[in-house]
C-alpha cells in the first residue's frame, strides 16, 4: 500500500511561541500563524494537514462550529493537501467513571464531526484516546458523516492504554466499528512504538497510522523540551515503515524538520 504522510505537532509549536492558552481560539485570533505552521508542514512534504480542532467541542467552546470552519480554512489556505478534522478526547470522564453519558458524548462529537464535513474536511482523525467507551462514541459520530475515519489511541510501554486496553483489543473493536485506518499516537517516542508495532500488525489487516512524540518531554530552564532530533526521529520512523505502518506522522514535539527528515528517510526504502 502506498504510504501517506501526515504532519506533526501543532500545540507544542504554539506553546513554544507563547500561544498555548487556548489553541483552538487561535484559528480566529491568529489565523495567519496557524496557516504559516500548516504551510511549513506542507513544504516539508506532508500530504495531510491536521486542522487545529483538537478540543473544539461545544461544552468547551460555544462557537465550536465557527472554530472548526476557521481551522479548515486556515489549513486550506496553506496550499494543496488533504485536510483532516482533528478530534481529541472531550476532557471529561464518561459513565461509569464520570457523569457524562456515552450518548451525550456522541452528541458532542457529532456536532464537531458534522461541522468538519460541512466545511470541507477530507477525513476525520480521532486521536490520543485512552477510553474505549469514549472512542466508540467518537467513531460512531465520525462514521455518520461518510468521511474516511482514522482512529488512534495512546499506549504505554506495555502496549496498554492508561485504562488497561491492550493494542489487540483496540484493533478488534475499531475493525468492528468500521474505521478505515487505526494506530498509535502521542505518549511515547518512536523507539517504543517501533517495539509495539509487531503486536498491532499481528492484530489487524487495516492500514496502520503511527504518530509518536519526539521523545518524552523534559523540563529544561523552565521550558518543555522534546529531545529526539529530526534525524533520529526519521531513522526510527523509516524502520516503522519497513515493519508495516503505511501512514506516518508526528505528535507532540515534532516539527516540520522532523516530518521532512522522516519523508526523506522513507523515500530510500
Amino acid at each position: 500500500m502506498e504510504r501517506l504522510f501526515f504532519d506533526g505537532g501543532m500545540g507544542t509549536i504554539l506553546h513554544g511561541r507563547g500561544l498555548a492558552d487556548d489553541p483552538v481560539q487561535l484559528n480566529v485570533t491568529h489565523s495567519r500563524v496557524i496557516t504559516e505552521i500548516h504551510r511549513q508542514y506542507l513544504d516539508a512534504g506532508a500530504q495531510v494537514l491536521t486542522a487545529n480542532t483538537f478540543g473544539a467541542y461545544t461544552h468547551k467552546h460555544a462557537n465550536a462550529a465557527d472554530l472548526v470552519e476557521a481551522a479548515i480554512k486556515n489549513a486550506r489556505a496553506a496550499g494543496t493537501a488533504k485536510v483532516a478534522l482533528d478530534m481529541g478526547p472531550l476532557g471529561v470522564m464518561l459513565e461509569p467513571y464520570g457523569d457524562m453519558t456515552p450518548d451525550e458524548a456522541q452528541g458532542l462529537f457529532a456536532q464537531t464531526a458534522q461541522a468538519g464535513a460541512k466545511h470541507g474536511a477530507d477525513m476525520i482523525l480521532i486521536e490520543t484516546f485512552y477510553c474505549m467507551i469514549e472512542l466508540e462514541a467518537a467513531v460512531t459520530a465520525a462514521k455518520a458523516t461518510g468521511l474516511p475515519v482514522f482512529a488512534t489511541m495512546t499506549f504505554d510501554k506495555r502496549g496498554r492504554t492508561t485504562m488497561g486496553t491492550p493494542l489487540s483489543k483496540m484493533a478488534e473493536a475499531l475493525e468492528a466499528w468500521g474505521v478505515d485506518v487505526l494506530g498509535m499516537n502521542c505518549g511515547l517516542g518512536p523507539d517504543t512504538y517501533l517495539e509495539l508495532l509487531p503486536q498491532l500488525c499481528g492484530a489487524t489487516r487495516l492500514p496502520i497510522l503511527v504518530q509518536p512524540n519526539a521523545g518524552l518531554p523534559e523540563m529544561v530552564d523552565g521550558k518543555t523540551v522534546y529531545n529526539v532530533s529530526p534525524a533520529d526521529f526519521a531513522g526510527v520512523m523509516a524502520r516503522i515503515a519497513q515493519c508495516g505502518a503505511t501512514h506516518l506522522g508526528g505528535c507532540c514535539g515534532t516539527t516540520p524538520a522532523h516530518i521532512a527528515a522522516m519523508i526523506g528517510a522513507c523515500a530510500a526504502i
